[in-house]
C-alpha cells in the first residue's frame, strides 16, 4: 500500500504566503528580464504585452509550485527542498604576492 503525501498545514500561514509571493515576484522579474534581453530591441520597441504576459504566467506557475511544495516539504516553507540549505563559511583569501619589491 502506498501512502499519499499529506499537506503540512503551512499553506494557511502568513510566512508561507510571504515566501511564495517573494518567489513569484523574483521569477516574474527574471522572466521579464530574459524576454527583454532576448528580444534584442530597444526599450521603447519591446513587446511589453508579450513580456508581461510571460512574466505573469511564470509567477502563476511559481505560486502553484509553492502550493504543491506544502505536500512534499515538512518544513513549512514554500520551498520544494526538504532540508534548509546553509551558506558555506567564507574562506580567507589566499595571500596575494606583493608587487612592491619589484
Amino acid at each position: 500500500m502506498t501512502t499519499q503525501p499529506r499537506a503540512t498545514g503551512a499553506l494557511w500561514t502568513l510566512a508561507f504566503w510571504k515566501d511564495a509571493i517573494e518567489r513569484a515576484v523574483r521569477t516574474a522579474a527574471q522572466v521579464l528580464a530574459s524576454v527583454l534581453v532576448a528580444d534584442g530591441t530597444g526599450l521603447l520597441d519591446t513587446d511589453w504585452f508579450g513580456g508581461l504576459a510571460a512574466a505573469g504566467m511564470a509567477a502563476v506557475f511559481s505560486v502553484l509550485t509553492s502550493i504543491t511544495s506544502d505536500f512534499t516539504n515538512p518544513n513549512g516553507t514554500a520551498s520544494a527542498l526538504t532540508q534548509a540549505t546553509q551558506p558555506r563559511e567564507a574562506r580567507p583569501a589566499a595571500a596575494q604576492p606583493s608587487l612592491r619589491g619589484r
